[in-house]
């Protein structure tokens, strides 16, 4: 089975759904930014602070890079990895992109207190903002989009349901 590459906004849902999606289907789980914390030994937020956001970002394409060769992961992504082309490209040449759609008031409510960088450093309407650049390049990059604004069971179901009938039509 070809590689699920799980996108959205922070707070869609992506880690969680991951690990659903992950249990039910036999699939190893991998979330993109607990494995760079990993290599790096560092939190996200103190990589960003150390090194900054274009740093981070190149360690998500090379993160991407390592995994050309490998299948049947299920791996969620960091919000702002598949707004860039490359990674995009990257992801689809051994999987499939899933958009994780999620209104942004309830985003926001799941966000609001943590420490993500850009939560941090931007007031709401400024997130608000990116949120909405950023949901045109998701939707742009993705194979598939899936609304995740009620139950986190329900959305991997159909997620495993959409990619087992592209699978069948040979898509």
């Amino acid at each position: 089975m070809k590689n699920i590459y799980l996108c959205g906004f922070m707070g869609s849902g992506k880690s969680a759904i991951g690990r659903l999606i992950s249990k039910r289907q036999g699939l190893k789980h991998i979330d993109s930014d607990r494995e760079i914390e990993k290599l790096k030994d560092m939190k996200i937020p103190e990589i960003f602070k150390k090194y900054g956001e274009n740093y981070f970002r190149k360690l998500e394409t090379d993160f991407l890079k390592s995994l050309k060769d490998s299948e049947n992961l299920v791996i969620s992504t960091g919000g702002g990895m598949m707004i860039n082309k490359e990674n995009a490209k990257i992801a689809k040449s051994n999987g499939i992109i899933v958009l994780l759609e999620i209104p942004f008031d309830l985003c926001w409510e799941r966000i609001k207190n943590s420490n993500r960088p850009l939560v941090v450093n931007n007031k709401k309407d400024k997130i608000k903002t990116i949120y909405d650049e950023r949901q045109k390049m998701y939707r742009l990059n993705a194979n598939i989009a899936v609304s995740n604004d009620k139950s986190s069971s329900l959305c991997a179901n159909k997620i495993i349901s959409l990619i087992k009938f592209r699978e069948k039509i040979g898509n």
